[in-house]
């Protein structure tokens, strides 16, 4: 297991759970549907609105990107590869290959998810970084 992962042991039983539209996990904001901690690592989901650009080209080693689009227009980029899709589509940016997304034509909401989930803790620890020196340490932690 990764170092920076500090969720529970991933064979012990984590409790199921619900949450409400406006609702996110404990201690985060309401578009963290499922994160690294509430589900002991196997995947994190977002429910989040992209407006414009979205990250930067980059690429994992160890996690995958699905993206369902619920609204709105898509571009999502994998290597060479560029696909466009408005809602009802879904995105798969798999680990190992350089990606990248944005809206079209105004915001589009999705569903992003990360599997395995560990790398909510990137997302969660830039909340609360703001020197750029604390942020290319996260940077070379997490990618």
């Amino acid at each position: 297991m990764p170092p920076h992962t500090d969720h529970p042991d991933p064979s012990a039983p984590i409790p199921g759970y619900a949450l409400a539209p406006d609702e996110g996990v404990d201690g985060r904001g309401p578009e963290v549907k499922c994160s690294d901690r509430s589900t002991a690592g196997s995947l994190a989901i977002y429910r989040t609105v992209v407006d414009g650009q979205g990250p930067p080209p980059h690429r994992h080693t160890r996690e995958d990107e699905t993206i369902v689009v619920l609204d709105g227009t898509v571009q999502a980029e994998c290597d060479d590869e560029v696909w466009t899709g408005g809602p009802g589509t879904t995105f798969f940016l798999p680990r190992g290959r350089t990606h990248t997304f944005r809206s079209i034509d105004g915001p589009a909401t999705i569903l992003f998810i990360i599997t395995p989930g560990h790398l909510d803790e990137f997302f969660r620890l830039r909340e609360e970084v703001t020197d750029p020196a604390e942020v290319a340490a996260l940077v070379q932690r997490f990618f």
